[in-house]
């Protein structure tokens, strides 16, 4: 596959995984970031569930690979997720930031660990 293709591939997982973020955070609207913390611990398992698989196969295409890593590229929001963590220290207390670091930081470990156990089963 040529590196041309599979920067197209890589953008167009991007694309729909930003687009899926964008749709959650519609839907999730609260004043806490909990469509962020939904996305991150989501596309922690889902990356979990795919280095599983490519544990598991030998042959695997480029297009898929580019494909998944894009998409979880464009759907997961750490960035998102470091700001505003800043905000909540800013605007509320020390102990909300820290509690949503935490939280956010374990769920997406533990999510991975989910990932990666359910492609052994």
């Amino acid at each position: 596959m040529s590196e041309f293709y599979q920067h197209i591939m890589f953008g167009l997982g991007g694309g729909l995984g930003a687009v899926l973020r964008h749709w959650v955070a519609l839907k999730i609207n609260h004043d806490l970031p909990f469509a962020t913390l939904i996305v991150n611990v989501a596309g922690s398992f889902i990356l979990g569930l795919w280095i599983g698989y490519l544990g598991g196969v030998t042959e695997i295409s480029e297009e898929q690979k580019h494909l998944v890593f894009g998409f979880c590229g464009g759907f997961t929001t750490f960035s998102s997720f470091a700001y505003q963590s800043l905000e909540l220290r800013r605007k509320n207390t020390f102990a909300l930031a820290a509690g949503n670091i935490c939280l956010s930081l374990a769920l997406c470990w533990i999510a991975l660990g989910c990932g990666l156990l359910l492609t052994r089963l």
